[in-house]
């Protein structure tokens, strides 16, 4: 997705919709800049953030928006997810709110990011043969959840599972949390493009849980061998329809 590559930094984004609220406090550590942040700016944030929790160190390293042609067999370790898994790297590029948001995502849910993209990497190496020259033509079906939940997931915590209808309402009355995972929601939000549909991922937990819990329920789920094997097969639940069932 890329409907926010031509969007322009922009000030105080975080108060265009509440659903920034996850991420508000590091845009607005951002906003000193005036400017998309550097990669390394992100890296000093990672560190600040979360490295000074305890948790493994990550750098974002700018590449260009063109890769270059690939030549011989392929090491797995030199395509995004390994570079994610093995080297502690996320190629992001500049002045591009994808990236920016990615980024965030890893600070905002920095287990939960780190096994989703460990176990796409022991997808793609279990897939590749060790002479492969050429990616394989099709992600599988475990890929393709792990890949929608990446880029547009949505999690709910509630004590009790709770229909993707009566969401709005369980927020309003304080028996279900909802945080925006993807970042291409983000990306969609301060394009101010239409707002794809999320794919939802329940926990059980209080509403009132904080992130860090969150992150850590949902590494639980991203690691288990028997959670996101398919794409859900409910429709997605809609970030503008849900503000408004929660103020009617």
């Amino acid at each position: 997705m890329a409907v926010g590559r031509f969007t322009a930094f922009r000030a105080k984004v975080y108060d265009e919709s509440p659903w920034y609220a996850p991420i508000r406090a590091l845009l607005i550590e951002l906003e000193q800049h005036g400017r998309f942040p550097s990669a390394d700016e992100l890296t000093a944030l990672h560190q600040r953030h979360v490295e000074a929790r305890g948790l493994p160190a990550l750098r974002f390293v700018e590449v260009p928006r063109k890769k270059p042609r690939r030549k011989g067999p392929i090491d797995p370790s030199t395509l995004y997810e390994g570079l994610v898994t093995v080297r502690g790297e996320v190629p992001t590029r500049r002045d591009d709110w994808h990236d920016l948001f990615n980024a965030l995502a890893f600070l905002t849910f920095p287990r939960a990011k780190r096994a989703l993209h460990a176990r796409q990497f022991a997808i793609l190496r279990a897939r590749l043969e060790p002479t492969a020259t050429k990616l394989p033509n099709a992600r599988t079906r475990e890929q393709d959840a792990l890949t929608l939940f990446d880029e547009g997931g949505l999690v709910v915590a509630s004590p009790a599972p709770i229909a993707d209808a009566e969401l709005g309402e369980a927020m309003r009355a304080g028996r279900a949390r909802v945080v925006p995972f993807g970042h291409a929601l983000y990306e969609h939000m301060v394009a101010q493009a239409p707002c794809p549909l999320a794919t939802v991922h329940a926990v059980s937990l209080p509403a009132s849980v904080d992130l860090d819990a969150l992150d850590r329920a949902l590494a639980d789920a991203l690691s288990a061998p028997s959670a996101f094997l398919v794409p859900s097969p409910e429709r997605g639940t809609s970030l503008p329809a849900l503000l408004s069932a929660q103020n009617p």
